[in-house]
């Protein structure tokens, strides 16, 4: 199967299009802010420096408030000058006519204009070309200036940046010739970009931060954060520079073109290194996306299978190749988006840990197709590969269940205690949406009705979750199978709870079952339970397996042992 050039060019160009338009929606906003505030401030400064300085007399000068969301403030006043013999009057005070809240100028300035008024040193400065024009005051604001070129960087930076990205993926999203690259490339910028974020919106705060412990506003102190955050985002920006420069661009030649979901998925990987070891590993991820709407939108993510192989490393003319192929579930979706709801299939590749750390994501096209890769992968690499996924799979299982086979009958124990962290986890979940829910369900005779239909969601949500984090955390299964005939029973902390038997008739009757997943970084955890169907009752004689390498090999076992008289013969 092949991917049309031009539909391919077309998409990539609409991306790029789409990029450049929102990207345009921070940068537009951005350059205006900087057009009509900090230049055109300065502007106004050096124009004026030319005017003529004489004396005024003071009429009447406040400090106006105007309340919103919050409380600001601008100077309004009067006064009059004598030019060429002519009487004026004016209320221009400073450059600044639009209300803010930054800093005490303002009680400053006002201070300053009535002192000056007093001792009659007061003066204006006046366009001798159009006298009507003035201004009481020309300082500028630095502290102002310094606050509105934040948001001008944060958001014209995000704005370059998003369109920049849109540019850089259209340039180098080459999906037809088949070669990828990592997202690696950029994440450098990325961080060092929120690094700046957060030590800009926390500047002004921090400057000020003397003044105001001085004042008593000890709780001042806790804008501290931000630069700390700051700091960790610009030292992991380092770091993913120093990758970056390491390893290279590292782009990916999938083989086939795109990747088949009922045939093989593989390619090589590209370093301009050599000497890099034969620790690699090599994961292939098929997820589900789907992005909330609102205000506060996110994206989650649902695992809907992975599996890990060992590539095969060769090195020659100074560069490292990692060849490797998948076979995917041949039942799992093509890769697609569709508003807010994606299918992606994702490379994730691991190496060496020193001197720098190797680690890279590639999302890979994979479509609907049975066509398999040309690589020429040794017999003796996939032998190795596969002794490897086996030994991997049976150390998983010995550190998840406690078995004893013979023959045809076995001994099942998944205990209690295996998974603390994927069940606290649940639990105190539960009980922040629980206790969140009673706390509204008890404001909600002041706030309002609204408070009750809200509390009572968040209960009802957060109950069955503690409930069920709690009993997972003692929960233990023990399956006994003797001449055919199962029996399993449910423990909580060591307590019998309930017993269920069943016959094994056929290993057609064994079935795998999906329990959840958990995630930590780049690292996703399957877990997995096995059943035994009997007609419509399904029993589980294994649980919480982690890894599904781990469950398959269980169920190979399984299936060898319990093979029924009737198959046999």
């Amino acid at each position: 199967m092949s991917i049309s050039k031009t539909g391919e060019a077309g998409t990539t160009s609409k991306r790029s299009i789409g990029a450049f338009i929102f990207g345009l929606m921070f940068l537009g906003p951005a350059i205006g802010i900087l057009l009509f505030g900090p230049l055109d401030t300065l502007r106004l400064h050096v124009m004026t420096s030319g005017w003529t300085q004489i004396s005024a007399t003071l009429q009447r000068i406040d400090i106006e408030y105007h309340h919103g969301d919050t409380t600001t403030y601008s100077l309004e006043g009067l006064y009059s000058y004598r030019f060429n013999n002519r009487d004026y009057s004016s209320n221009r005070i400073s450059y600044y006519e639009s209300p803010d809240n930054i800093g005490d100028w303002h009680a400053k300035t006002e201070n300053k204009i009535r002192r000056a008024s007093a001792s009659q040193v007061l003066t204006a400065w006046v366009n001798p070309d159009n006298p009507s024009e003035s201004y009481l005051v020309r300082d500028i604001r630095w502290e102002k200036i310094g606050f509105m070129m934040i948001f001008v960087l944060v958001f014209g930076g995000a704005g370059a940046g998003i369109m920049l990205f849109g540019r850089y993926s259209a340039r180098q999203a080459d999906v037809a010739s088949g070669v990828v690259y990592s997202g690696q490339n950029l994440m450098h910028w990325v961080l060092g970009f929120m690094s700046m974020v957060f030590l800009l919106i926390s500047l002004p705060a921090v400057l000020s931060l003397p003044s105001e412990f001085r004042s008593g506003n000890h709780a001042i102190l806790l804008v501290l954060l931000f630069p700390l955050v700051a700091a960790g985002l610009g030292i992991a920006a380092y770091r993913s520079r120093k990758n970056w420069l390491f390893y290279g661009r590292t782009p990916l030649y999938l083989n086939p073109v795109p990747g088949q979901v009922q045939g093989q998925v593989g390619g090589t990987l590209k370093i301009n290194k050599t000497g890099l070891g034969e620790r690699w590993n090599v994961r292939l991820k098929c997820v589900r996306q789907t992005r909330s709407s609102g205000k506060n939108s996110s994206t989650r993510e649902t695992l809907l299978w992975q599996s890990s192989t060992l590539p095969e490393v060769t090195e020659s003319d100074g560069e490292t190749c990692l060849n490797f192929v998948f076979n995917p579930d041949p039942e799992l979706p093509q890769s697609y988006r569709k508003g807010r709801k994606a299918v992606i299939w994702r490379v994730e590749v691991e190496g060496p840990t020193e001197p720098v750390k190797f680690q890279r994501q590639f999302v890979v096209p994979v479509v609907e197709g049975a066509a398999n890769s040309t690589l020429d992968i040794s017999t003796e690499h996939q032998s190795k590969a596969s002794r490897s996924q086996v030994a991997a799979a049976e150390a998983a299982l010995s550190q998840n269940l406690d078995m004893t086979l013979s023959g045809d009958d076995f001994i099942i124990h998944s205990a209690a205690g295996r998974h603390l962290s994927f069940f606290l986890i649940f639990m105190f979940a539960g009980i922040a949406f629980a206790g969140a829910g009673l706390f509204m369900l008890n404001q909600a005779a002041t706030e309002g009705v609204t408070l009750y239909f809200m509390g009572g969601v968040f209960f009802l949500v957060g109950t069955p979750m503690a409930l069920g984090g709690l009993f997972g955390l003692g929960r233990s299964l023990e399956s006994r199978c003797e001449d055919g005939k199962i029996e399993t029973v449910r423990y909580w902390m060591g307590r019998a709870l309930w017993r269920r038997s069943t016959e094994f008739r056929s290993a057609q009757q064994l079935e795998l079952k999906a329990a959840g997943s958990s995630s930590t970084g780049n690292s996703t955890k399957e877990y997995f339970h096995i059943r035994i169907r009997d007609g419509q009752r399904k029993v589980r004689i294994a649980e919480m397996i982690e890894g599904r390498e781990a469950a398959e090999l269980l169920m190979d076992r399984l299936r060898a042992s319990l093979i029924s008289d009737e198959l046999i013969g």
